[in-house]
């Protein structure tokens, strides 16, 4: 087994069926079943006689394992349940340092989570596909690091996640893709490395532990098995996230793997009523943020954009770089770049449409158009791809 994660990151494990998603987070449902709090029985594997880690925190059902983003937190004799938005307690860094965004906004979902308080042992190693692998102890779904790409490739790697370790996905859904480092540093010292409890719980009901964050005597990387877990001196078993290099949460599943959520949410629309799933636009986020005015709410992205070539309104094309801004009201109240899908445009090459027939009093959206709206012909957009 120990090349087993070297597979995994050089993509060799390509031939492993990949989950179907609408792309990253299409709402990607985590989906239903979940765990309780009297510690897991089931045993992983062969036990070492002497763990070097001692019983670490097992208290799923209380509340203090939790962020006030989670809600409706209650235990039955076999699951603990819970429900959340799906949003960071501190939102001041979320999409913040990206610099190859899809052009989805973090958006408040309805969560529910559900997870079997005793884990079931399974014989083998389960691989997770791109797609969820848990949540997160602020109710914000844990992700795997693959991006939606044919090949493996890591989001850390390809610029895709903010300094968090989040973005949000294909359904303005808000998910970390490598262990939460802004949530672990909220959750501090006591809560981590000296009460050991968890940070995250996994889709096979086990506890995520960030052992050694705060403190390097608890660091260790060296006795986790091949899916970056272990027990501890009673017999639970746990992840634990790497605390350096790439921040990953785990490698795989030990165990059964559940469906653990459910999701309500709307799909943004255009001003033609088709769906916006978001072109991928080579533009390095520097601030997110979302302004109420009334009942409608406008999400907000600044930042720089890299060389790209844009459709101007005359049907020539013209590379454009510098400070630019993106926002969603609603279908009548939008700035966003678009892919051609027709006119045979270079790949890559980007529009940008200027949609304010009917945008909140009060919102300045002028001072966000940054680029030269796209006011020629009608160019059909591109549908998500990978």
């Amino acid at each position: 087994m120990a090349s087993f994660r070297s597979l995994l990151r050089f993509g060799a494990l390509g031939a492993l069926a990949f989950l179907t998603l609408a792309g990253c987070g299409q709402s990607a449902s985590l989906e239903d079943s979940p765990r309780e709090d009297t510690e897991s029985s089931a045993t992983p594997q062969a036990q070492p006689l002497e763990s070097v880690v001692q019983e670490v925190a097992s208290k799923l059902c209380d509340q203090d394992t939790y962020t006030s983003r989670v809600t409706n937190l209650s235990c039955s004799l076999t699951h603990v349940t819970f429900g959340s938005i799906g949003l960071p307690d501190n939102l001041a860094n979320v999409m913040v340092g990206i610099t190859a965004t899809n052009q989805q906004y973090p958006r408040p979902h309805s969560y529910e989570f559900s997870f079997p308080l005793s884990p079931t042992f399974s014989p083998t190693p389960t691989v997770p596909d791109p797609g969820p692998i848990g949540v997160a102890v602020d109710g914000v779904p844990l992700f795997s690091p693959w991006t939606q790409a044919e090949i493996r490739t890591h989001t850390s790697e390809m610029g895709e996640l903010d300094t968090c370790g989040g973005h949000a996905g294909r359904g303005d859904d808000y998910h970390y893709h490598v262990a939460p480092n802004c949530l672990i540093d909220q959750l501090g010292e006591e809560h981590v490395d000296i009460e050991k409890r968890p940070i995250g719980i996994a889709n096979d009901a086990n506890r995520i532990l960030a052992l050694g964050w705060f403190i390097e005597a608890n660091n260790v990387e060296s006795q986790l098995d091949e899916c970056r877990g272990m027990t501890d001196s009673v017999g639970t078993y746990f992840y634990n996230v790497q605390p350096d290099g790439l921040h990953d949460i785990l490698d795989c599943f030990t165990y059964e793997v559940h469906k653990t959520s459910r999701d309500k949410w709307e799909s943004r629309l255009d001003s033609s009523g088709a769906n916006i799933t978001g072109a991928k636009l080579a533009m390095t986020i520097t601030a997110a943020y979302a302004q109420e005015f009334g009942s409608e709410t406008a999400y907000v992205m600044t930042g720089n954009l890299k060389e790209t070539l844009l459709v101007l309104s005359s049907g020539s094309t013209s590379a454009v770089s510098g400070p630019v801004g993106i926002f969603y009201v609603s279908p009548r109240c939008y700035a966003e770049y678009f892919e051609p899908d027709s006119g045979g445009f270079p790949g890559g090459t980007m529009f940008y449409e200027v949609v304010t027939s009917d945008c909140p009093t009060g919102f300045d959206f002028d001072s966000l158009v940054l680029t030269a709206p796209y006011e020629g012909p009608k160019i059909e957009k591109r549908a998500a791809r990978g």
